[in-house]
């Protein structure tokens, strides 16, 4: 089976449009603020005094940098590449394959991330020893291997993000002087935007060039495994399996010396040089006996089985001043000195643990009628301490095949249905290790000055984490309740499920008052529900040669936190995470959604000081203006306070659908495919306020936010102040999308030239990510990013979008 493609990229939806140089100028004069008072904080400037040449530019037709249309890397290209080969004889059997992947990011030029793929495996059953048809002595193996190289810009947070750079950068500054190098801070102090602007204003691109445009990441890993078989009389097999996993990294980076703006600068430049390796090795073993008693069918497992983990070691080293310029001699040898606050050597083995599992299960059938099976396990892991490291995990199923009683012989209804139910527990105990320790950490951020000497520092030692011996397994108990039909010759299938998922124990790293002073360790905190159901529709038929099949699925979940146990009651992120001086974003609380969005309801906009002396509800601000939001007394105490915060959104889909057509006809294929998620809510800022003010703004503030009475009573002024710094729903929209993810169309030449040596000559065009229905006025409605917390998302700081895919391939089977 041979394969190769390429393909082009294009943006997902359209970037989101930031305003050009003559709309900047607009909306930082008094023309569309209270004409008074100069409502951004009193920066209304003359432009055309602070910074005359480059006013002039724009009088004379310049729009200014668009910084997201620079960096688009437009018709990104993208390749794939496989051959798979299979083969062997009824003692032997293989197959091996080969794999090339290349793929540009459409964001980031000219240091777009690349990411480089090889994968190749090969994987072989033999049959050793057989007598009269039984595979008695039976051995195999499975073997992959890949190497990753990747390069790629930032993304995440609040700074480091170069889209949400671009997105606020400054449209007054060109990417390029007249001599064609990065504008740098000679240009902001010549031009006048440093002095006569603001001081934090830089080039972006240049930015991102000089931090992320000479780096490299490599990958290696193998992952294999071999097996060991014995069947020495029929249905009673003794396998044993051992499993290995080896991983290598190596990280190179080159950071020239630059000076972007005042405190956009690094002196001297520096090499960062990383490396680190190690392996992981599974071993199982296990004993089936499969038997019949006439009607009765068994089927018995035991096991045991033992994994081990980070036995491995990995170093990272920076030093300033290289001797050499460029990525290709970025190598510590090629470094001088060392420099303190920036050399840096770090050595250190990796996070070690182990798990021993022990398992059973029993398989029972009635006549393919009456169905259940019967699994427990016990799992031991490194990560608890004594006492606590033992987790059980029973689980039971049971299914009815209604239609194979004979009293659904001649039902013109059904061709086939069961009814089924389960009930199981399974264990996570993925926490870092030894949180039941107290450990003690050493670092140059905590030596101690002995004696009256101040000036010399030795290496200090500091508890790094209170100690939790208490620290057990988090269980997920999940009842399912379902059934599967056929109707109509089985062209129409049914299949619905009810589940109730309780995770309990649930694990995580509450975090604790400064005043404790070690970090917080993870602890059992409370337990979690997810509730619901699923329903999945399939329908398949042919009309004469045009064979064809539609799906549809959807299912609805319910989350909600029914227990936190730890001191306050709740769980919230830090401060400042969508911009600075703003407060908690997102809350774990009980009788709430997993990481909700926390923060004020609003209620509209003061449109004028009538209004404001006429309100009785309280306000937050202490001076409330026309143009300030109004804040809601949601606790109706008749003031605004911290008490008032409350949900403002929730980032978990009530509803996802999925859905697809595939046609087939005469050696054509035509398949679609796309999904949907309804009943959720994303919070986006891509901006800063307090910080830096002069940062520009994103084209959907045009006839949005306030500038006088009666123009908006949704979205405050453009000033400085509570309305804008208080997390409030103005930051939450909808997040509802639909997407068209798969098109393709093929056709296979076999079926026009019947004689060609191959068994399929398939050539095809697809599409990927081809539409978005969204009112999701973002980039891109799939967020992600969740303030590096596994149980947050949906908080779009400027998150890298998802492509639009244009692919040519073929498909080539001997």
């Amino acid at each position: 089976n041979l394969f190769c493609g390429k393909c082009k990229f294009n943006h997902e939806r359209g970037f989101s449009t930031i305003l050009d140089t003559p709309f900047y100028f607009f909306y930082r004069t008094p023309v569309i603020y209270n004409k008074e008072a100069g409502l951004v904080g009193g920066n209304v400037l003359d432009w055309a005094a602070v910074v005359p040449e480059l006013y002039q530019r724009v009088q004379n037709g310049w729009e200014g940098t668009d910084w997201m249309q620079e960096t688009y890397n437009k018709n990104a290209p993208v390749q794939n590449h496989a051959i798979n080969i299979s083969g062997g004889s009824e003692q032997s059997i293989f197959s091996m394959g080969f794999s090339y992947s290349s793929q540009e990011g459409v964001l980031g030029k000219p240091v777009e991330p690349k990411h480089d793929k090889y994968t190749f495996r090969l994987n072989s059953d033999h049959v050793i020893y057989e007598n009269n048809g039984l595979e008695i002595i039976k051995v195999g193996q499975t073997l992959n291997y890949s190497h990753r190289k990747r390069s790629g810009v930032a993304i995440g947070g609040m700074y480091y993000n170069d889209i949400r750079n671009m997105l606020q950068g400054n449209p007054l500054v060109p990417v390029y002087d007249e001599e064609g190098n990065y504008t740098d801070r000679d240009f902001m102090l010549e031009s006048g935007l440093e002095k006569e602007v603001n001081s934090r204003i830089y080039n972006p691109i240049a930015l991102m060039d000089v931090n992320r445009g000479m780096n490299e990441t490599k990958n290696y890993n193998i992952n294999g495994s071999a097996y060991f078989q014995v069947q020495p009389i029929q249905g009673l097999t003794f396998k044993s399996n051992l499993g290995y996993r080896y991983g290598g990294n190596s990280y190179r980076s080159y950071q020239p010396e630059y000076s972007l703006a005042s405190d956009v600068s690094m002196s001297p430049g520096r090499i960062t040089q990383s490396s680190g390796n190690g392996h992981h090795w599974t071993f199982e073993n296990t004993l089936n006996y499969s038997f019949d008693l006439g009607l009765n069918s068994f089927d018995v497992l035991v096991g045991q089985s033992v994994e081990k983990w980070g036995i491995g070691e990995g170093m990272n080293t920076t030093n300033a001043n290289p001797t050499f310029i460029g990525y290709d001699y970025a190598y510590i040898d090629n470094t001088d000195g060392h420099t303190p606050g920036v050399s840096t050597m770090e050595g250190s083995p990796w996070d070690k643990g182990s798990l021993s599992s022990l398992f059973g299960r029993l398989t029972y059938d009635f006549d393919e009628k009456y169905l259940l099976t019967l699994v427990m396990r016990a799992d031991g892991s490194s990560n608890f301490a004594e006492g606590n490291r033992w987790g059980y995990f029973p689980s039971v199923s049971a299914g009815w095949v209604v239609s194979e009683e004979s009293f659904m012989e001649n039902s013109d209804v059904f061709d086939f249905l069961k009814l089924r139910a389960s009930w199981g527990q399974n264990g996570n105990s993925d926490i870092d290790r030894f949180q039941y320790l107290s450990l003690i950490g050493f670092d140059t951020e905590n030596n101690y000055s002995f004696g009256n000497n101040r000036s010399q520092q030795q290496l200090g030692g500091y508890p790094a984490i209170l100690p939790n011996p208490d620290v057990t397994w988090e269980t997920s108990e999940q009842l399912d309740i379902g059934l599967d039909a056929y109707f109509l010759n089985s062209r129409l299938q049914v299949a619905f499920d009810y589940y109730n998922k309780e995770t309990k124990d649930w694990l995580v790293q509450a975090p604790l008052p400064d005043i404790f002073g070690p970090e917080a360790p993870f602890v059992n905190a409370g337990d979690v529900e997810n509730k619901g159901f699923e329903l999945a529709l399939r329908w398949n038929d042919s009309l004469g040669d045009l064979d064809y099949g539609l799906q549809f699925n959807v299912s609805k979940n319910e989350n909600e936190v029914t227990k936190l146990g730890n001191a306050t009651g709740f769980i919230q992120s830090e401060d400042g995470i969508i911009a600075e001086q703003t407060g908690p974003v997102w809350r774990v609380q009980t009788g709430y959604p997993v990481g909700y969005f926390y923060g004020y309801k609003t209620e509209g906009v003061f449109q004028n000081q009538q209004q404001i002396d006429d309100w009785s509800f309280g306000f937050l601000q202490e001076n409330p203006e026309p143009g300030d939001l109004i804040f809601s007394d949601t606790n109706l105490d008749g003031d605004v306070t911290e008490e008032d915060k409350t949900m403002i959104g929730n980032p978990h889909p009530d509803v996802r659908i999925g859905f697809g057509i595939n046609l087939a006809y005469k050696g054509f294929d035509f398949s679609v495919s796309g999904k949907g998620t309804f009943g959720h809510q994303i919070m986006k800022s891509y901006r800063s306020f307090v910080d830096n003010y002069w940062h520009n703004y994103t084209t959907d503030i045009i006839g949005k936010y306030w500038d006088g009475e009666g123009t908006s009573n949704s979205y405050p002024s453009l000033k400085l102040g509570t309305s804008r710094n208080s997390i409030s729903d103005i930051y939450v929209e909808d997040g509802d999308f639909i997407k068209i993810q798969n098109v393709t169309l093929g056709y296979d030449f076999k079926e026009l030239f019947p004689e060609m040596p191959f068994g399929q000559a398939r050539l095809y065009v697809a599409g990927r990510n081809l539409l978005t229905i969204t009112d999701y006025s973002g980039m891109d409605p799939e967020v992600g990013f969740g303030d590096e917390q596994p149980y947050v998302s949906g908080i779009d700081l400027g998150f890298y979008p998802a492509p639009r895919t244009y692919l040519v391939g073929i498909n080539l089977k001997f």
